[in-house]
């Protein structure tokens, strides 16, 4: 009988997580896409979110980690051109960023940001504040 070594998936997937201008660009994404009427959410949500993501993509493994970049990357590149800005992104004011973004998501590459968008937007709702600030209160709909 051979013995096998258990390996933890992140040892097996690279356990690689984001670098420190993916990490800063998907900020700056982030904040533009959750903010609102009452401007940006608190920097220590987006904190919290950066971390989880960064958490989510290294154990995910390559695949997950390499789509994530390659939309955050495209936006921050492509979406300020859509404006009229230079890139990247994260060096825009808070206002250009949203009506670049919005702009860029209206064009045939837009869809470049669904993957970025898809996974901020999964990890930013499980936030306690967040999901209150929706009505989410852990319940099923319907449950009383």
């Amino acid at each position: 009988m051979t013995i096998r070594r258990v390996v933890p998936p992140d040892r097996i997937l690279g356990g690689k997580g984001l670098s420190r201008a993916l990490k800063q660009d998907a900020r700056a994404l982030a904040e533009a896409y959750f903010s609102g009427e009452q401007g940006p959410p608190p920097a220590s949500r987006l904190d919290w979110l950066i971390e989880e993501i960064d958490d989510f993509v290294r154990h995910a493994g390559p695949r997950a980690r390499m789509t994530f970049q390659g939309a955050v990357k495209a936006v921050s590149a492509l979406a300020p051109v859509a404006i009229g800005k230079l890139p990247p992104l994260r060096k825009l004011k808070l206002e250009d960023r949203v009506r670049a973004i919005e702009k860029f998501e209206a064009t045939q590459l837009g869809l470049a940001a669904l993957g970025a968008k898809a996974m901020l937007c999964i990890i930013y709702y499980e936030h306690p504040d967040a999901a209150a600030e929706i009505g989410f209160d852990g319940k099923c709909m319907g449950d009383s």
